[in-house]
């Protein structure tokens, strides 16, 4: 197993086909050693990824004695609220779970992200791996600062400190994933190319070594949260609004991610990077909602969030053009963010045709 570069106070392992004989290994005989007999191992999973990978995954247990507890939980990054993390508890509870026990999230970003959640505050804590299994849970979530819940039409409203005692990610995992749910992955590394280095998004069309490719983002990340972490809010905005007014449905996180800093950037770049979200299965235009609609969600989150002056990711006025933080009024924002909503949406004011 390799040790990626990622500057975290946890390890982050990476090794193709070894998840299924490393997990057990790090808990049994790594440096928190601990005794099969006295040890409970629950692995939350969805129906998808389970039917897939738990049988393999579960034998290394079995093997040392350990009857894992399969906890199933069906959430995208739609569902992931207190309802499914309640679920866990109740396993948790009924079997009797306590802080020396362990959490195996294995699963996308919206299974990382309630696992993580329950294991920072049951008991006050207990032990967590988290075992990412799809791109953006491996580019992005095994390396986020919180877990997140979302509450009705608000995305990732609720949040704890994500603290996993490590992250084991197998590339092997990849194969299975389809194509909306790997397509879903790439805006966050879009986004790294944007605020940093655009050789990113010819790596990521290349679909080279997945090791080298996560040393590569985690480095960008780094560098970029080393420099200034709220520049990774780029796009947050007018994604956060979309989601919210097709509550999650009709455009995956990434999508709207990925329409939001289409709009972002200047008019020479938005040809080539039209180009990538093609070939990524991205969509480029905005469809199924008016402006006005998305605008109100916008003002209404914006009124929640802030008291007046409000802080958005931008590009500089001045030469040479950089992404800064601007402090903007409320009518400051909405003018930069109608500004944007022209570049995506389509001309057909629709009823809810997505165009991918």
């Amino acid at each position: 197993m390799d040790i990626l570069k990622t500057d975290l106070e946890y390890n982050c392992y990476c090794g193709t086909g070894e998840a299924d004989k490393f997990a057990s290994a790090f808990i049994f005989d790594g440096r928190r050693k601990a005794d099969p007999a006295s040890v409970r191992i629950a692995i939350i999973s969805d129906r998808i990824v389970s039917g897939y990978y738990y049988n393999m995954f579960e034998d290394q247990f079995l093997k040392r004695g350990v009857k894992p507890v399969l906890i199933p939980v069906e959430c995208s990054e739609g569902q992931k609220g207190l309802a499914e993390a309640s679920a866990v508890y109740d396993y948790l509870v009924d079997f009797g779970f306590g802080s020396n026990d362990w959490i195996i999230a294995l699963g996308g970003g919206g299974i990382l992200d309630v696992a993580g959640f329950c294991a920072s505050v049951f008991e006050g804590g207990i032990n967590f791996l988290a075992v990412p299994t799809t791109p953006d849970s491996m580019y992005e979530g095994a390396v986020a600062k919180n877990a997140y819940l979302n509450s009705k039409k608000l995305k990732n409203a609720i949040s704890v400190p994500f603290k996993p005692v490590a992250v084991i990610i197998d590339p092997s995992y990849l194969k299975t994933v389809p194509d909306k749910i790997k397509h879903n992955g790439y805006a966050d590394i879009i986004r790294l190319g944007i605020l940093g280095n655009l050789n990113i998004l010819i790596e990521l069309v290349k679909d080279g070594n997945v090791r080298e490719f996560l040393n590569h983002t985690y480095a960008l990340r780094h560098s970029i949260n080393e420099t200034s972490p709220k520049l990774l809010n780029l796009g947050n905005e007018l994604a956060a609004a979309i989601e919210g007014y097709f509550r999650f449905m009709n455009y995956s996180d990434g999508e709207a991610l990925a329409l939001s800093l289409m709009s972002c950037v200047e008019e020479k770049s938005r040809g080539p990077l039209a180009k990538i979200y093609e070939m990524l299965g991205l969509p480029v235009k905005l469809e199924g909602v008016s402006t006005r609609s998305i605008m109100k969600i916008l003002k209404e989150n914006l009124a929640r969030n802030g008291s007046g002056t409000f802080e958005v990711v931008d590009i500089s006025d001045d030469e040479p053009r950089r992404w800064m933080i601007k402090k903007v009024t409320m009518d400051e924002a909405c003018e930069i963010f109608a500004k944007r909503l022209e570049v995506i949406k389509s001309d057909v004011e629709g009823s809810g045709n997505v165009q991918t």
